[in-house]
């Protein structure tokens, strides 16, 4: 065998692991140590199929911006006291306009490169998520999707005759303490909550917009989800099972009294007050979670939650357009010569008429519902927001910048020896 069938032999049989791991390992490629990119050539090829091209002027502003937004989420909600200190990426790597430098700096493993190797390292996690939102940012109006969605929720709130908060239908309602709209997830918190998800892709984020239903009794916590159903607010086939979860109710024990009361009241053995009034008393809170657990969230948050999605009809650019341009033409006085220019445009506007004015697509929301004490208990206990959040960071942290803050605390402990 000659030196170049050797050397062939050897290159086909060099894997990158780390990458394979990636591809049939199921593991995510932010939580790669390293790259292995040969050269800027290389990394150019890498960025193209990625779907920047770094040599082109707008390509290259945008993959800009997305390096100052990186450097800017590092440094306000992962390491603000850090940086405050001095914990601070080099300087060539801080000042840098291209992603090719960051790529390569990410396969330097000398070992005195370690530490910039690090920081490039963590710069590329938050800008591979960035990427992930942009993508599918650019394919879904939020707003739309919100009051599309919203809307059947809507419907079925109202106040009665004594102003209470109602949900459902007159005559066939539960009294509600509150509910609550999540209508979008703000840049810096989708950000984060990818970089705590195993898969780190926006696709799962499922929780963009929201709704929180909270009867005032706990034995009215299952009606509501009766309802979501019968007035088609959700459709059971469009629900998630995987991430379905109950920690409020012990649904055996409830169907059980709620069967025994039902056949009571059936034979004229208790009134509907009764009724009522002994479900009250019978309905208990869980002992147990059923479904995924959250692991940021704390161990005393309850709740109800489902994850469904709806088909959302999204109008096209071209029909909005050609609406304007035709409320345009009839409310204002036109020269004739530049009538006959707008209405060309018009008609161009129409030429496909053929073609559905709106594209569709299905879009995740979540539901939450739990009653008045526990919505309470969940928003002052050690479940609330903040300890969410900060356990959220705190993952993060280590995630993107472990190798940085363990260089940082070895440099201390040289320092005092």
């Amino acid at each position: 065998m000659d030196d170049t069938e050797a050397q062939e032999i050897r290159k086909l049989w060099d894997f990158n692991w780390g990458v394979m791991d990636v591809l049939i390992g199921g593991k995510s490629s932010i939580d790669l140590e390293d790259l292995k990119f040969r050269n800027w050539n290389d990394a150019t090829e890498f960025l193209k199929y990625y779907g920047y091209d770094p040599d082109s002027p707008v390509d290259a502003r945008k993959m800009h911006a997305v390096i100052i937004e990186s450097w800017n989420f590092i440094e306000r909600y992962l390491i603000p006291k850090e940086w405050e200190k001095g914990v601070q990426p080099p300087e060539d790597l801080l000042h840098s306009a291209d992603v090719r430098d960051f790529i390569i700096a990410a396969s330097d493993r000398r070992s005195e490169a370690a530490l910039k190797q690090a920081w490039a390292c963590a710069v590329l996690r938050i800008m591979h998520t960035i990427a992930h939102i942009d993508g599918v940012q650019r394919f879904a109006d939020f707003s739309i999707a919100a009051e599309q969605i919203m809307q059947r929720f809507r419907q079925f709130i109202f106040r009665d005759e004594d102003g209470n908060l109602m949900f459902g239908e007159p005559g066939a309602c539960i009294p509600l303490y509150k509910i609550e709209w999540k209508l979008q997830k703000s840049r810096e918190s989708v950000i984060l909550k990818l970089l705590h998800k195993k898969a780190n892709v926006a696709e799962t984020i499922y929780d963009l917009i929201g709704v929180r239903i909270i009867p005032r009794e706990l034995s009215d916590v299952l009606v509501a989800v009766k309802f979501l159903r019968d007035y088609h607010m959700v459709t059971f086939a469009n629900c998630n099972p995987s991430r379905s979860k109950n920690s409020l109710i012990d649904i055996e024990t409830f169907k059980h009294n709620v069967e025994t009361l039902r056949i009571m009241l059936d034979d004229n053995r208790i009134s509907q007050q009764e009724f009522l009034s002994l479900l009250k008393g019978v309905t208990r809170p869980s002992d147990r979670m059923t479904g995924q657990v959250n692991p940021h969230s704390g161990n005393n948050y309850r709740s109800i939650q489902l994850t469904c999605r709806q088909l959302i009809r999204f109008p096209r650019m071209t029909s909005l357009w050609q609406e304007k341009l035709k409320d345009y033409l009839k409310s204002h006085e036109i020269k004739r010569e530049s009538l006959a220019v707008l209405n060309d445009i018009a008609k161009l506007l129409d030429y496909d008429k053929v073609r559905s004015r709106k594209y569709l697509g299905f879009f995740p929301f979540e539901i939450q519902i739990f009653d008045q004490d526990t919505y309470k208990m969940n928003m002052l206990g050690e479940a609330n927001h903040n300890r969410y959040k900060q356990s959220q960071i705190r993952y993060a942290r280590r995630r993107v910048l472990g190798k940085v803050l363990t260089f940082k605390r070895d440099s201390l402990k040289k320092t005092r020896r």
